[in-house]
Formats: C-alpha cells, structure tokens, sequence
C-alpha cells in the first residue's frame, strides 16, 4: 500500500468514527478544546487568529468567536482559491456563503497579511502524538503553512483522532501542539 492509500484508509476510518459523535459530545468536547486554546500565550499575544468554519463535527471553533473579538482580535476565515486556500477578515455570519465543499466561506473583505502576529487553528483527520498530521487531502493548510513557516499554529481534534504512529509524508506540516479535550501534545 502506497503513502497516499495509507492516509486516504487511515482518513475514511476515523472520519466516519467522527461523524458517529451525537451533537451533545460535541458541543461538550469543543468546548473543553475552545477553552484550552484560549488559555495558551501563543494565540492571546497574537492579533490576528485564524479559524476554520466547522462541518461534519469538527471541533466547534465558533464557539470562540464573541470571546476572540471581545479581547481585540481579528478573526480569519479560510476561503478556498483554486488550489491555495487565503484567509479573509470575518465580518459576522452574514458575510458569509457557502463556498467550496459546501463550507461557509466569507464573500469579501480584508485579505489575511500574515505575520508574526498571526495564530491559526488548524483542522485535520487524523494525528500523531509526534504531532504529524492527515488533513483532508486537498494539501490546503499544508501550502499555506509551508508559504508562512514562522507563523505560530495549533491543531484542534478530538481524543479519538491520535494515534500513536500515522503515515505522514515529507510535506506534511507538524503542528507546534495539538489540542483534545484530554490533554495538550507538544
């Protein structure tokens, strides 16, 4: 079995585990994983924090929103550009439309200058306690990391998507720490 075949297997299996989640062990998880985010140093001296618009019980980042905007951050969402994804200033849900693979993504404003001061939450299938990652399969996230590499980053999931050992490839981004409603890896 290819690299490629491993992760698209190893992907579908947990996937599907995730979709079972009922919404209560959802919105209970994310909470606990919203509330560990925001208590590391990293993404509070950051201005600028970018997010994802959950689907198919992705930890619920939205739930971070109200709270990352009381503090004087600036939210932004990614919104998917032929083969790059680029990050756009959310200007509240009604600046949003569905867009690639049926996500909400933002219709217009400010376009993302990455910086040091710039945090992103990333999503993914699967991950390693060595912090390797699976996503998608699109390469999105992978290409914007490589093309930002000083930019500070977390991984959200939830316990059932660590493994000890995945197949990761040589693009694969590792991100800094992933965070579950059990523990921090770093």
């Amino acid at each position: 079995m290819t690299l490629g075949e491993e992760k698209k297997e190893l992907r579908r299996k947990v996937l599907n585990e995730r979709r079972r989640l009922f919404s209560d062990v959802v919105e209970e998880d994310s909470t606990v994983i919203c509330e560990k985010l925001l208590t590391e140093t990293e993404i509070l001296k950051c201005d600028k924090i970018c997010l994802y618009m959950p689907i198919n019980n992705e930890v619920d980042v939205k739930l971070i929103f109200d709270r990352l905007l009381s503090l004087g951050k600036e939210i932004y969402i990614p919104k998917v550009c032929g083969q790059e994804i680029i990050f756009y200033l959310y200007e509240g849900q009604e600046s949003l439309a569905v867009g690639s693979f049926g996500i909400m993504e933002p219709t217009s404003g400010k376009e993302l200058e990455a910086d040091e001061n710039t945090f992103v939450v990333l999503p993914g299938a699967v991950f390693s306690r060595e912090r390797d990652r699976v996503g998608y399969g699109g390469g999105f996230y992978d290409r914007f990391m490589k093309k930002h590499p000083g930019i500070k980053n977390a991984a959200v999931c939830y316990d059932l998507q660590i493994y000890v050992k995945i197949p990761a490839g040589k693009h694969d981004i590792k991100p800094d720490m992933i965070i579950t409603e059990k523990e921090i890896i770093r």
